[in-house]
């Protein structure tokens, strides 16, 4: 079985999305299923890195550098559109909604024939639709994405909770929808302990208003008065506007703004280095579909402080590898403290995270299940009735 991705950015920034990628490439080759990869151009260093990581699996970039998503839609898809009349695909995985890459290379995929698995990666969530340009999402998404899911031969989520939460649009899933999480490739270090010195807090993704690092910050002034010498490291990469703002806001902590600290975006050995010197890590997300930093955390022997809108506080609760706290900035104070003084939750967590992330995630877990959900569109667009979803 042959499967052409179509990712919306191949930037290593980009985080979950091209991380997930690159564990389902992992995943599918366990399953014997060779894949290719076509999305945007990036930088040489990504680009690098993404051709390493990917294995075998070919990588095909298109548009300019920098272009971004509508410069660059139209020659993705039409790269995607050739490798297909090509016969390069015998089905095509698109990852994302409300972007006119994935939404281009579902309709062409779907024109030309060849069965198409879409994957949302959380962008069906009421959170999605309710924050920034909401009417022109919901115009988009009735004209250009309704359409591409009603038929589609595979719905992609990553968990039960984002099924469900999609089921809000009202479009009839049936048998099609699929919980596949992403399987979990990410650096461990090499000897997990409970971390020495100084307590350290790490806030480890994306920065961006719906990752709660604004709740983290207004909350760290009662973490320090629990312990004084507690650090907060802050490793993620934004936009210029936003990390100023959340720079701003650790400089009005007045004293306690010396224990703050900005690295920027933190890969490889920078990462493995971080997780090592951490004694919890905290993700207080509005709503994160899944959360491969989580999987990051507890795999590095680090237990996580999270909210209940990151979808994976259920696995975090029923493994026991951290805390669940309300998103206000008392109770991930709280929740922090208690994780900075609990010994026996951090020695736990750093004994057996890597096993418990292992067990349930890696790629030769996830790889029946994936292998399941293609084999399942394939069918799907064999039948007679296929078209009308």
């Amino acid at each position: 079985m042959k499967v052409l991705h179509v990712m919306p950015s191949l930037a290593r920034a980009y985080g979950g999305p091209v991380e997930a990628l690159i564990g389902y490439v992992m995943a599918g080759q366990l399953a014997g299923i060779s894949s290719e990869i076509v999305g945007p151009q990036t930088s040489a260093d990504d680009t690098r890195w993404l051709q390493n990581a990917a294995g075998d699996a070919g990588v095909t970039q298109a548009g300019r550098p920098a272009g971004g998503l509508w410069r660059s839609g139209g020659a993705v898809v039409a790269c995607a559109a050739e490798r297909l009349r090509a016969g390069g695909a015998d089905l095509v995985h698109v990852h994302g909604l409300l972007n006119p890459i994935s939404s281009g290379a579902a309709k062409a995929a779907l024109g030309s024939g060849v069965p198409v698995v879409i994957g949302p990666f959380g962008t069906m969530s009421r959170y999605t639709f309710g924050h920034r340009r909401t009417i022109a999402k919901r115009m988009y998404f009735r004209a250009v994405d309704a359409p591409n899911l009603r038929r589609a031969a595979a719905l992609h989520f990553t968990t039960t909770a984002e099924r469900e939460e999609a089921r809000w649009h009202g479009i009839d899933f049936g048998t099609r929808a699929h919980v596949v999480p992403p399987p979990y490739r990410g650096l461990r270090s090499a000897e997990a302990h409970p971390a020495t010195g100084a307590p350290t807090v790490l806030f480890l993704g994306r920065l961006h208003p719906v990752k709660g690092v604004d709740i983290l910050l207004d909350a760290w002034p009662a973490v320090r008065t629990r312990h004084p010498g507690a650090r907060l490291i802050v490793a993620g990469q934004g936009t210029p506007q936003y990390e100023a703002e959340l720079r701003s806001r650790a400089a009005a902590l007045g004293d306690e703004s010396s224990s703050v600290a900005f690295p920027g975006f933190v890969r490889g050995a920078e990462k493995v280095a971080a997780l090592a010197a951490a004694s919890v890590c905290v993700l207080p997300s509005l709503h994160e579909n899944f959360g491969i930093s989580v999987l990051d955390s507890v795999a590095a022997g680090v237990p996580i402080v999270v909210t209940p809108g990151v979808q994976l506080a259920p696995w975090v609760a029923r493994r026991e590898a951290g805390l669940i706290a309300e998103r206000t900035a008392s109770a991930v104070a709280d929740a922090v403290g208690r994780a900075l003084d609990d010994a026996a939750l951090r020695a736990r967590v750093a004994r057996c995270g890597a096993t418990l992330v292992d067990a349930d995630f890696a790629p030769r877990t996830i790889a029946p299940s994936l292998r399941a959900m293609y084999d399942a569109a394939l069918a799907h667009d064999r039948r007679p009735e296929h078209s009308s979803g």
